[in-house]
């Protein structure tokens, strides 16, 4: 299925480490065929004087919020996408430039080594500054500055989208945040600015409880991995609603080392207001907890809203755990999302938007197909419980409950 613009955006340059990042952000299906060149173009097409690559999607597919690095090494003659996948270097270079350089993502047809661009997903270019400078030329590509074309100013040789891990893994908000480049962090070519070489790219992870985190239900607190599917769990709003499918992600000591930000979030006991949680709550960075408050109703005109975990950690008692060796992540979906009352904390369940499906494993795909049919690739058929948040807003909330010393369940009635 063809992509379309913005589908894979780019999220990282670092041409002193020959490296570039890109992020899909709708799943891309096994077998898909994407090149990548850091030629130029004019109306006609690229003047195929530079590096061309043909990269296949590897078996499984690329899930949507995945994080891709591109690492071109001329000394050893060797490109690699750390996704996996086939990869044909099909014309050499195997660098990237410090200045006036582009790098495109787009889809064509192939006849032998010769290429013609079908249609346009991504570009990123270091322009340089002064008048000598070279902008991608993106007439008849169907790429804006809108869409899927990120040009940055003033002779960059290293660049990386840095508002990453605030916001879902919804396609519209990726998009919109990743062509601000004020929420990009830049560097000039004086010197090796990446001197660790790699990007640390992260968008929201599935929304997650820690393993031996009490869940309330129908029969009483219950560790969320003794439940089972079928259970009733209370609910904020519906008083109580049946568990359809339960998963679980197991992270080693490596896993957490390799990537910090998939530590969780400690909210002590108490921390949240109202003598919430009653115990110490472990939660995954991106799951949402309820915030009610006069502030809430203030700014929103709703008293209760949902904010991700990670948003918190300004508060006094909230904070990534460091301290962590391994985890167990759980999922609870039931029909509709809910609220739910994670040691007595008012929390999310799990939030099938279309691209949250996409970022779970295949084999939990599959089963989620089975119990919702047709969902699996579709928009959510769901409502949110309650108000999400925006990510500009949610620093706007916390940083006045902040100022205010109000707790985050001030108004809270359950």
């Amino acid at each position: 299925m063809p992509l379309e613009p913005g589908d894979v955006l780019f999220v990282g340059w670092d041409s002193d480490n020959d490296d570039i990042a890109f992020i899909a952000t709708t799943g891309l299906s096994a077998g898909e065929v994407i090149y990548f060149t850091d030629d130029e173009r004019d109306e006609t097409g690229f003047f195929g004087s530079e590096q061309m690559i043909e990269w296949t999607v590897p078996a499984g597919g690329v899930p949507a919020g995945t994080v891709v690095t591109i690492d071109m090494d001329p000394a050893a003659d060797t490109i690699n996408f750390d996704s996996g996948g086939d990869v044909d270097y099909i014309k050499g270079g195997y660098d990237i430039a410090g200045r006036n350089e582009m790098f495109w993502a787009f889809q064509g047809t192939r006849d032998g080594n010769a290429i013609t661009a079908t249609n346009y997903v991504a570009v990123i270019g270091n322009e340089a500054d002064g008048s000598n400078t070279q902008t991608p030329n993106l007439t008849g590509t169907g790429l804006t500055t809108s869409n899927g074309a990120v040009i940055i100013d003033g002779d960059e040789d290293y660049m990386e989208w840095t508002a990453d891990g605030t916001l879902p893994i919804q396609q519209e908000d990726l998009i919109a945040s990743i062509l601000d480049l004020d929420n990009w962090t830049t560097a000039d070519g004086r010197g090796v600015q990446n001197t660790g070489g790699g990007f640390n790219v992260e968008t929201q992870n599935v929304v997650c409880f820690a393993g031996g985190t009490k869940i309330a239900t129908c029969e009483g607190a219950i560790e969320i991995e003794k439940l089972r599917v079928g259970q009733k769990i209370a609910t904020l709003a519906a008083g109580a609603a049946k568990i359809r499918w339960i998963g679980v992600i197991k992270l080693s000591s490596a896993d957490l080392v390799a990537n910090p930000k998939l530590r969780p979030v400690r909210i002590r006991a108490g921390a949240l207001g109202k003598g919430l949680p009653k115990q110490d709550l472990l939660v995954s960075r991106q799951h949402r907890i309820l915030v009610s408050s006069k502030v809430a109703e203030r700014m929103f005109g709703l008293r209760d809203v949902l904010i991700p975990a990670v948003r918190l950690t300004n508060l006094p008692d909230i904070f990534i755990d460091e301290t962590i060796n391994d985890i167990s992540y759980y999922h609870i979906l039931c029909d509709d999302h809910q609220v739910v009352f994670a040691e007595g904390a008012p929390a999310e369940t799990l939030f099938l938007g279309r691209e949250t499906v996409h970022s779970l494993s295949i084999d939990a795909q599959e089963e989620i197909e089975t119990l919702f049919p047709g969902l699996v690739g579709q928009q959510c058929p769901t409502r949110a419980a309650q108000m999400i948040v925006d990510l500009p807003r949610q620093h706007r909330l916390i940083a006045r409950h902040i100022k205010n010393n109000k707790p985050l369940l001030e108004t809270y009635r359950n």
